[in-house]
């Protein structure tokens, strides 16, 4: 018989200590997987974001050191080839000189042509 039968029948016929062992190693596979989950959480800073890309992180982190831009948010489109177009998000997107600021910083530091480069304005 395969199937149920045989899996119920061979449950039947261990007795009740090696039921106890099954049931001890169960829990204590729940009680390390918890334990794993609570002491291995990577932090996230309020600055990076999950799934970003080291480049993203670290243009990210460049443009807010430059004077008026404030939070940034950053995605980049590459190709085979290379960075093919930026998004850029931010506090500052309101002052033109903030936004030719990141247009060049960015272009420049991937690579790419500013006109390949999006900025907009973060909302509140």
């Amino acid at each position: 018989m395969t199937g149920k039968g045989s899996l119920k029948n061979f449950f039947k016929r261990i007795d009740g200590r090696v039921k106890d062992i099954f049931l001890l190693a169960a829990l204590a596979l729940v009680l390390v997987f918890s334990a794993w989950q609570i002491f291995h959480t990577e932090e996230v800073t309020a600055t990076s974001a999950v799934g970003m890309t080291e480049t993203e992180r670290k243009v990210m982190r460049l443009l807010e050191e430059i004077d008026g831009v404030g939070e940034a948010n950053v995605i980049v489109y590459e190709t085979e080839d290379g960075p093919k177009s930026v998004v850029v998000v931010c506090e500052g997107a309101n002052n033109l000189r903030v936004v030719m600021n990141v247009r060049e910083a960015v272009a420049a530091a991937l690579g790419t042509e500013e006109k390949a480069v999006k900025i907009y304005l973060k909302k509140e």
